[in-house]
């Protein structure tokens, strides 16, 4: 079946190179195949108060490989397990999961674990981070280490597809608009929120230092990045559909995967344009 599609795109496209004529309508092929099927992960964490971040949520077709990562709010919480529709998976903090044929939930399980009375507390100025929401990101480290005073600390968050950074908060204060900030450690702890804004429509804009992952500044189509939309760049949305590999620049439609819908939006595009 997904042959079938793609075959049809590809002779589509030796005919617009071919002849480049001025089409009113949409490329609309008469027969299309059926759309390829996402099915939809969900992450969790239990207990919810013991979770910073979550990453791995989303929609997928089958056979795709998804990572899946969480991190503690602070150290008195410590990782457990994941669990699957309620089910032991794996004891690894980031397991790779196979996605199935079906909607599937991943709970991230963390057991409580404060520290003993006569433990001595060599650096107890902590480090909280938080992601608002829980699903926007993950961070370079854990949530809850200990910082001697006036260490330096550097951290970092990874935007997850579809969430745009709007800063570091401290205290309701912005702190900074990098994804990568650097602070010296005050005296007692410091609660850190990484805030982002979920916003389908552009996935990928870059914040901050510029750094944030997926990042599509070229014009919606321009697959191959060289800055215009031709038949170039549909020819390259279906090799990526062939090869079921994933850029952001050929994700026309913004849904996370490419596929023959992001082809087809492309071969419009270019019809549109001539």
């Amino acid at each position: 079946m997904k042959q079938c599609i793609i075959y049809l795109l590809m002779g589509a496209l030796l005919c617009l190179s071919s002849h480049l004529p001025a089409v009113a309508q949409d490329f609309n092929p008469d027969n299309p195949a059926e759309p390829y099927q996402y099915n939809k992960l969900t992450v969790e964490g239990y207990p919810t108060e013991a979770i910073s971040s979550l990453s791995g949520a989303g929609y997928y077709m089958e056979g795709t490989k998804v990572r899946l990562s969480s991190s503690p709010r602070s150290s008195l919480y410590t990782f457990s397990h994941w669990e699957k529709n309620g089910e032991w998976f794996s004891s690894e903090a980031s397991p790779v999961y196979v996605m199935e044929n079906d909607a599937v939930t991943f709970t991230a399980r963390y057991t409580y674990t404060p520290a003993s009375p006569d433990e001595p507390m060599l650096n107890d100025n902590r480090l909280y981070l938080v992601a608002e929401p829980f699903t926007a990101c993950s961070f370079n480290i854990a949530s809850g280490l200990s910082y001697k005073y006036d260490q330096t600390v550097s951290i970092r968050a990874t935007a997850n597809t579809s969430y745009t950074f709007l800063g570091w908060y401290k205290d309701g204060v912005l702190q900074s608009k990098s994804l990568s900030y650097s602070f010296n450690m005050p005296e007692g702890d410091v609660h850190l929120i990484a805030k982002f804004e979920f916003d389908p429509a552009n996935p990928a804009e870059p914040e901050g230092d510029g750094s944030q992952t997926n990042v599509q500044t070229t014009p919606k189509g321009d697959a191959n990045g060289d800055g215009v939309v031709d038949v170039a760049d549909a020819v390259r949305v279906i090799n990526l559909c062939l090869a079921e590999e994933y850029d952001a620049k050929a994700d026309v439609d913004a849904d996370g995967v490419v596929d023959v819908t992001d082809a087809v939006a492309t071969i419009n595009i270019v019809l549109k344009a001539k």
